[in-house]
């Protein structure tokens, strides 16, 4: 198997994640499907919690990018996670989590590949 795609989950976790972040910063002046997905979990209301979600964000998605193995797999983990925090929280509410449960798998595929090093 090719580097790249050794590597796939980790990026592809780390362009979702600081796609996140952008979208919150910009409150979804560029992505505005993506800021929409995020509003329907949690608003952008200026709490404690929505204004730190980008700068988390954008710190797990820049160590995923340039972090050691020790601090990606850290990051993976993180975000893995805090989406399946998120995957309980929208099925417990009864609201749709179907892209939940893709964001679950991308982080788990991206946590087992970091463990396979």
């Amino acid at each position: 198997m090719s580097a790249a795609l050794k590597t796939l989950p980790v990026y592809l976790l780390a362009s979702v994640v600081l796609l996140g972040s952008f979208s919150r910063l910009t409150h979804g002046v560029y992505t505005p499907t993506w800021y929409a997905f995020q509003e329907y979990h949690l608003p952008d209301d200026g709490s404690v919690a929505a204004t730190v979600t980008s700068a988390v964000d954008a710190l797990v998605g820049l160590t995923l990018l340039f972090g050691t193995r020790a601090l990606k797999l850290l990051a993976a983990g993180a975000s893995l996670l805090f989406f399946t925090a998120g995957l309980a929280m929208q099925a417990q509410a009864g609201k749709l989590y179907h892209a939940d449960v893709a964001l679950v798998v991308l982080a788990a595929a991206a946590v087992v590949r970091l463990l396979s090093r």
